[in-house]
């Protein structure tokens, strides 16, 4: 029988759990992070032991990456009632990317019931693994892009059309994305080529991330991607077009030691029924520019086109 009054068992068994599991203080200092830790945010337990939470775990909060020892931090939450908090969100990975997950925070007691620290627990949630993806076989030269590790434009090209095939002959609705990253030339021009492809890889994690695992996103141009989302309504269209601009503007990379970021304009279309692809595409291109004339960080759904 296990002896459960030996804490390196514990130590053991919470190395092994494929669960992110950090534990912090009272004052917030990081304690304890598993191997599980690890691996969802990029994080080795020797960067974060004994440093401040909010450095380290940053969680997507509106427009801009909030510290998760805020007001909004499940873990503030636990040690000041002493009641757990579940939360979904995204966490922000070392790379720069978000990352979502499920995360439940549970104060620690004292053998008096005196709350003197917390324990927070998080999982990626399941549809943001790669497993979960139709395209998770490609390989590099055969559909895979080298730089955004994302379907390559020929590829996606090909699903589209699949895609759109299937969608206009059993009658269900489709919406197209056009994301495009605003000003890029300036950016490689003011810190290189090398940075401008870091920035776009870190997007392309992002938008991957910030989609349900129906729906797809690949390259579609050299600063433009394209996601192809389905069973969705306009309104449906606008929410997500909505949260990859929100995330994408709070995606980052450390160049140099400069902080690096980047914002999207994003327009979208929803399949009319009888409708051509080539009109389809034609009102996401025009709604993406109508979405980056007003200078970026913008986004603009068409909605179904009026008929005369």
């Amino acid at each position: 029988m296990l002896d459960l009054q030996n804490a390196e068992i514990f130590r053991a068994a919470l190395e092994s759990l494929q669960t992110g599991v950090c534990v912090v203080d009272h004052d917030r200092k990081i304690s304890y992070w598993n191997d599980g830790a690890e691996k969802i945010t990029g994080y080795l337990r020797q960067d974060v032991l004994g440093r401040f939470c909010g450095d380290i775990l940053l969680i997507k909060s509106h427009e801009k990456k909030a510290a998760l020892c805020d007001q909004y931090c499940p873990l503030v939450a636990a040690m000041r009632d002493g009641r757990a908090r579940e939360s979904r969100v995204y966490l922000h990975h070392k790379s720069g990317y978000p990352v979502p997950v499920s995360l439940r925070a549970v104060p620690i007691r004292d053998v008096h019931g005196h709350v003197i620290g917390a324990t927070e627990s998080f999982v990626e949630r399941p549809w943001a693994s790669k497993r979960h993806r139709p395209v998770s076989s490609l390989a590099v030269g055969n559909g895979l892009d080298a730089l955004t590790q994302l379907p390559d434009s020929a590829f996606t090209e090909t699903y589209l059309a699949d895609r759109f095939k299937f969608a206009s002959e059993h009658v269900i609705p489709l919406g197209l994305l056009s994301i495009q990253l605003d000003h890029l030339d300036t950016l490689t021009a003011t810190h290189g080529l090398e940075a401008a492809e870091a920035i776009l890889n870190v997007i392309a994690h992002t938008l991957r991330n910030g989609l349900d695992p129906q729906d797809f996103v690949g390259r579609w141009a050299g600063d433009q991607f394209l996601a192809i989302i389905s069973n969705c309504s306009v309104d449906d269209l606008l929410t997500t077009a909505e949260r990859l601009k929100r995330l994408a503007h709070s995606s980052e990379i450390i160049w140099w030691g400069d902080q690096l970021s980047v914002t999207v304009s994003v327009g979208g279309a929803v399949l009319v029924p009888g409708e051509p692809l080539e009109a389809l595409l034609g009102r996401t291109v025009d709604a993406l520019k109508g979405a980056g004339a007003s200078g970026g960080n913008s986004v603009l759904v068409r909605g179904i086109p009026e008929t005369t």
